[in-house]
């Protein structure tokens, strides 16, 4: 995942002293104004249409595009811009100036300093989508027609997607049941729901059936970064897929039911009803895991990330559930408590710069290591009932989270 923060927007390392342009009169750009993101920064200024407009990123705090041997430029771009990978706790100015015509470019706008910080702390509510439920979300930074999308799925076949985490679209997908969950791999998101449902859609926008064998409700899906798919559900049910169209059974080795999925340390991890927990490293040949609580478990994911500046590093399964349940293991099969964070039960977990668990009564919390954590203001008491890293980079939005609820409930935290 976080290949994919680094590959959203390409830096020049400007190494000649003066690359601004000092002979130029291009007036700086008016009205800078830079926000602090999750490992990213949003840079907007007042456009004259004639111009060409270049973005420098400095460490420190100073900035000047006449003379910094030490930036990074982002060339010939227009507002919103966002600037990522930037360090999170770590003080960086901006300034923009401007070209005509490929010519030297002049003075920058009074330099922006800024910190960027982990999203999840605080969070934004959208217009409900709909009066229905909503169950799964999930993003893909580039589509096959390579546009940042994000698609949010629900009850009675309700499904939205969006290029911009901020203006919606309704999709038909003539699925009468509920949707429970969405994952993208092989250029396609996949949706599983109830009665065994599966569909798929290049754009989140037309969908196509996929026959399955079942007739179980498939409750969550995860893939293997390699193509690979794991879909899970009611009874046991594991289904699996190298193609998203194409679908198996496996035979978990429980009875119980799944309810979350995730793949790490190279293996997938189930979880499910009264503690359930297999295991498999190629999803045909599962084997179950001693439970280390019986409270229900909603949601898993696996984070993985280097040590910075200001987080530890992270390789970790995060599982949670009933009660505030949280589990954590390094390895997939040796698991332990960590504690119960709140009486209300959490449904999901996802891991991007942090993890994030959300769950009824509108519980958000974060934490960066996946053992201690921290409550956040999520500004509602409706159910959440999944949540999802995002890098939507179409236009003002940049690193962070989404995360979906009853009542067309959708938040948005970056």
């Amino acid at each position: 995942m976080r290949l994919l923060v680094t590959a959203v927007l390409i830096a020049i390392t400007v190494a000649l002293t003066g690359c601004g342009g000092g002979s130029s009169s291009e007036p700086a750009p008016s009205n800078l104004k830079v926000v602090a993101g999750d490992s990213s920064a949003t840079v907007i200024w007042d456009v004259d249409s004639s111009f060409e407009y270049w973005v420098w990123v400095n460490q420190g705090t100073t900035v000047d595009p006449l003379h910094c041997s030490t930036c990074r430029v982002f060339v010939n771009v227009f507002p919103p811009y966002i600037v990522t990978p930037l360090a999170n706790g770590t003080t960086y100015s901006v300034t923009v100036n401007a070209r005509k015509e490929g010519g030297a470019g002049g003075a920058g706008s009074p330099a922006q300093t800024i910190v960027p910080r982990l999203a999840g702390a605080t969070w934004e509510a959208g217009a409900p989508l709909s009066a229905s439920n909503l169950l799964g979300v999930d993003f893909t930074s580039a589509t096959t027609a390579g546009l940042s999308t994000i698609v949010e799925v629900g009850a009675n076949g309700a499904a939205f997607w969006s290029l911009d985490g901020g203006t919606w679209n309704v999709a038909t997908t003539n699925v009468p049941g509920n949707l429970n969950a969405v994952h993208y791999s092989n250029g396609v998101f996949v949706v599983i729901g109830d009665s065994g449902a599966i569909i798929t859609s290049p754009d989140g926008s037309t969908w196509t059936p996929r026959a399955a064998p079942t007739t179980n409700a498939l409750t969550a899906i995860a893939g293997n970064g390699q193509g690979h798919l794991v879909a899970v559900g009611r009874n046991g049910t594991v289904l699996q897929s190298s193609d998203a169209g194409t679908w198996t059974a496996s035979n978990s080795g429980t009875p119980e039911d799944l309810y979350g999925v995730a793949f790490g340390n190279g293996r997938y991890v189930a979880v499910g009803a009264h503690g359930a927990l297999v295991s498999s490293t190629d999803g045909t040949n599962w084997t179950p895991i001693a439970a280390v609580t019986g409270a229900d478990l909603h949601g898993i994911t696996y984070g993985s990330l280097a040590a910075t500046s200001t987080t530890p590093a992270v390789a970790r399964f995060i599982a949670v559930g009933t009660g505030g349940t949280v589990l954590t293991s390094t390895d997939g099969l040796a698991w332990s408590v960590v504690g119960s964070l709140t009486d209300a039960s959490l449904a999901s977990v996802a891991f991007g710069t942090q993890f994030i668990a959300v769950g009824a009564g509108g519980a958000i919390f974060t934490s960066v290591d996946g053992l201690a954590w921290q409550p956040a203001d999520s500004g509602t008491t409706t159910d959440l009932n999944a949540v999802a890293f995002t890098i939507l980079t179409a236009h003002a939005i940049g690193v962070g989270y989404a995360a979906v609820g009853d009542a067309g409930t959708n938040l948005t935290s970056f």
